[in-house]
């Protein structure tokens, strides 16, 4: 709700993009037209929480998806005081897919969140981006993405060398 007008806010849109089903996981963003290198495409909003707060929504989480709810995670790292919790309706981006290739990339300027394109992007193309998690729960996260880097977890890029080391181990 807001709190000026008691209203709920409206959904964050952007010229470059419209919603679609994903052939990465549910629905997903596309680009409605080319979308030149270094464009803003659409900015990541939502409730802006304490890291505490944050902790415990994680908590939440996974306790619904170990009861076979939604795992998806909408929390977002903002500054080393707060995150943004993504999970809202009215935050478009939260539709982004990971991928171990993404197009785009989260930037925070001015303590907004932005995903950015990294190349150009043609009309018709999966708006996506590397969630970055972190090595340490590699397991909780199965990736979907099907792109020829794609270790079958997301992960962040600079630690995908680890996960492969252990599905080696495992075998």
């Amino acid at each position: 709700m807001s709190k000026k007008t008691g209203s709920k806010p409206r959904a964050v849109s952007s010229e470059w993009v419209r919603r679609g089903r994903s052939k990465i996981h549910g629905g997903g963003l596309y680009a409605r037209k080319l979308i030149p290198a270094g464009t803003r495409v659409i900015e990541y909003v939502g409730e802006r929480i304490t890291k505490a707060e944050a902790a415990r929504r994680e908590e939440y989480r996974l306790a619904q998806r170990g009861a076979g709810h939604d795992g998806c995670v909408y929390v977002f790292e903002l500054n080393r005081r707060h995150d943004i919790d993504g999970a809202v309706s009215w935050n478009t981006a939260r539709l982004i897919n990971h991928s171990c290739e993404g197009n785009c990339e989260p930037e925070i300027i001015r303590g907004r969140i932005w995903i950015i394109a990294l190349c150009d992007i043609p009309a018709g193309d999966e708006i996506t981006y590397d969630y970055g998690f972190d090595f340490s729960e590699w397991q909780k996260h199965p990736c979907r993405c099907g792109s020829r880097k794609c270790v079958g977890y997301i992960v962040i890029r600079g630690q995908r060398w680890r996960v492969r080391k252990a599905l080696r181990t495992k075998r």
